[in-house]
């Protein structure tokens, strides 16, 4: 069977054109030709996954994306069977993430992960959280501000955290992200809108646990929880709130990087454990997620009550991640997690009677 990894190809950015040369809460500097971490994951992740997949005796092939066009001319080329998606963004734009598994629908190929229709609604985070409550899961109260709105505290609880309403990977998440009064919300929403060209979602901040939990689809594609992940913020300081943000994710010379750090399996109560991995369940089929992902929770320190914030239906999927880290504590290796997502994909694809590969050349002009 011939398998094409797909991925995004890195956008190269300046300090001057990145969000975190204007943002100061930090500290960081931002080297000149920096590609943004957060892409370039996606690169080393591809060529992982490529390799276990040959390995298991696949013809596979990578592309990198970067306009439609190519990649089209690229599927009809090379005819693979299966797609193993890995595109987060096109061209840098992560609103495009559900566009190129449009295309794959489009072209009728196969392709692992969640549908356009999923990732458009996990996308959204207003969307995502309306989903959520729809289906009786519990998400920190929110509002969102659309650039020109005028902004104003009524209706929120403060602290709240601002982030911008369409990106991933804690894109947008700095120190100076929570919020305390109606100026410091006025000047945060307008810093969203300057540097990322969208809404801002504006969520009361809930102080607390943060845990992940990640879903992989068993055998019938009913979506089962893995082991859940915590993030620790030993060592924080005690005067910042305690967030996961962009440095903390992919900036190694951030304090937030070394004091923010995962433990899987989560020290729990069984009735708390039972409790977040059925509200995960809940929350993954609120926005149609499929084959495997993320859901994020945020458990109250005062009472546990526990708040879904955000669905990630295409989670980094390298083998230092948190996905793979909960794979690995369910008893599974790096390797067997790939191919277990490629047999789920297959078992979908064998379900449904599509036309042949060799019809897709006929279907684009």
């Amino acid at each position: 069977m011939r398998i094409a990894i797909i991925y995004n190809e890195p956008k190269q950015t300046t300090p001057e054109d990145h969000w975190l040369s204007r943002s100061q809460s930090d500290g960081l500097v931002v080297p000149v030709d920096f590609v943004d971490s957060s892409e370039f994951e996606v690169v080393r992740q591809s060529k992982k996954i490529e390799g276990i997949l040959r390995d298991a005796g696949f013809d596979t092939f990578l592309y990198a994306a970067s306009n439609p066009r190519d990649l089209c001319e690229v599927l009809v080329r090379e005819h693979p069977e299966l797609i193993f998606n890995c595109c987060e963004t096109l061209g840098g734009n992560s609103k495009l993430e559900m566009n190129i598994a449009a295309l794959f629908e489009l072209l009728e190929i196969p392709f692992t992960g969640s549908s356009a229709l999923g990732l458009a609604l996990a996308n959204d985070k207003g969307v995502a959280k309306s989903l959520f409550l729809a289906h009786g899961v519990p998400t920190p109260g929110w509002k969102t501000f659309s650039p020109g709105d005028k902004i104003i505290a009524a209706e929120l609880k403060l602290p709240a955290i601002v982030k911008p309403i369409r990106e991933g990977a804690s894109i947008g998440i700095d120190l100076n992200s929570i919020v305390e009064d109606e100026s410091s919300l006025a000047e945060r929403v307008r810093f969203v809108w300057k540097e990322f060209g969208q809404a801002a979602l504006v969520e009361e901040f809930i102080a607390g646990r943060e845990l992940n939990v990640t879903l992989l689809a068993a055998p019938g594609g009913h979506l089962s929880p893995l082991p859940i992940s915590e993030i620790l913020f030993d060592g924080f300081p005690h005067d910042k709130y305690k967030i996961v943000t962009f440095a903390a994710k992919w900036m190694t010379d951030s304090f937030q990087f070394t004091t923010t750090v995962p433990r899987c399996p989560a020290q729990l109560s069984s009735e708390l454990e039972e409790t977040v991995k059925s509200m995960a369940v809940k929350a993954a089929e609120a926005v149609q997620m499929r084959d495997y992902g993320r859901i994020d929770f945020r458990v109250r320190a005062s009472d546990e009550s526990v708040f879904v914030t955000e669905a990630n239906p295409n989670a980094d999927l390298n083998e230092d991640a948190g996905l793979a880290r909960s794979a690995r504590a369910s008893g599974r290796t790096y390797d067997s997690l790939i191919r277990e997502i490629v047999e789920r994909t297959l078992e979908r694809s064998a379900k449904s009677s599509g036309p042949s590969q060799l019809s897709i050349q006929s279907r684009i002009i």
